[in-house]
């Protein structure tokens, strides 16, 4: 199927599977899809394409993540201003990435989601909601068996 791959790759592979005007219609002006780190602030939606690992054999497995961020409501509890997930917007990215990742099948990679739509806090006080896919490759220039 196809030459070793690393996690750049399954980052790489990913990103261009969701960086499409469908998405970045949703995402905004601002907003954009990234590898491995989201460069935007709190204020702006955005998609991050990150490698959790990928295996070192002929038959490559590989995780990943695709965690769509979105802005945070401000609302009023017992008096008091908290932020809390826009929910709707965050359940819209996460409709619109799902289909363009689950169950893909290319020429030198398959991904599929494992985990879908659990919202989070990162460490910015925003909220993004992670989807977990799986990735597969197969070396055909495996050595070391």
């Amino acid at each position: 199927m196809s030459d070793y791959k690393d996690g750049f790759d399954l980052v790489s592979d990913v990103f261009k599977l969701i960086n499409v005007s469908s998405v970045q219609i949703l995402l905004g002006e601002k907003g954009k899809v990234e590898p491995s780190v989201k460069s935007t602030d709190s204020s702006t939606k955005g998609i991050v394409v990150n490698s959790i690992s990928i295996s070192n054999t002929s038959d490559q497995i590989g995780f990943g993540n695709v965690n769509c961020y979105a802005p945070s409501i401000s609302s009023t509890v017992n008096g008091k201003a908290v932020q809390l997930p826009d929910q709707a917007t965050l359940s819209n990215l996460v409709k619109a990435v799902k289909p363009l990742i689950d169950g893909i099948y290319k020429p030198t990679f398959r991904v599929w989601i494992e985990e879908l739509g659990v919202i989070l806090q990162d460490t910015d006080g925003s909220y993004f909601a992670n989807l977990t896919f799986r990735y597969q490759s197969i070396q055909d220039n495996y050595t070391n068996i």
